[in-house]
């Protein structure tokens, strides 16, 4: 019972934003082929992030998140088999607004550009998402980031899964931008 009773099982997460200067020939091939990625392997995805990391520039910033209510409860939901929502994340957004992030959120303040995800992957209770935001795709500064449960390429649809104030991260139109969040279900 002494156990339990010191349990502190909890969902918590790290998002990592990095920027990468696409300034030669084989950076633009590698920027066009993950700009339409989708479902790449674990090999695939590192073997471009390798490549990139060695010929660019980077830049790069990791913020703790805060899993929210909604998401948690769509976590619920699917544990007794409601299948309102089907609890998978497939959508991540960028917002411009730097308002404190609440567990009560249910959107991001004002979001601003979104993509599905490149690759995701688990390993026991962990989970990884990882976004590409290719030069073309957008460029500003950003202030927030969210996962999404059942998103679809509309702003503010699905569920609001976590959301992370970034600092105010900027990504140029000369770089692309790997956003990469890493989900832990039995951090304590």
């Amino acid at each position: 019972m002494q156990a339990l009773a010191n349990d502190q099982t909890r969902i918590t997460g790290q998002i990592a934003f990095n920027n990468f200067l696409i300034d030669s020939p084989r950076a633009r091939e590698i920027d066009a082929i993950l700009r339409e990625a989708r479902d790449l392997t674990s090999r695939q995805w590192y073997a471009l992030m390798r490549e990139l990391t060695r010929i660019c520039k980077i830049r790069s910033v990791h913020r703790q998140n805060l899993v929210v209510l909604a998401g948690r409860e769509v976590v619920a939901r699917r544990l007794v088999g409601d299948l309102t929502y089907s609890g998978t994340v497939n959508y991540g957004a960028l917002g411009t607004d730097n308002t404190a992030v609440n567990a009560a959120d249910t959107a991001l303040g004002t979001e601003v550009a979104r993509k599905l995800f490149a690759r995701r992957t688990r390993t026991n209770a962990q989970v990884n998402f990882d976004f590409f935001f290719s030069q073309a795709d957008t460029d500003g500064t950003y202030q927030e980031f969210g996962l999404f449960i059942d998103g679809d390429a509309s702003a503010d649809s699905g569920q609001l899964f976590n959301h992370v104030l970034t600092g105010g991260w900027t990504k140029t139109n000369t770089e692309a931008m790997t956003v990469s969040a890493q989900i832990n279900i039995n951090a304590s």
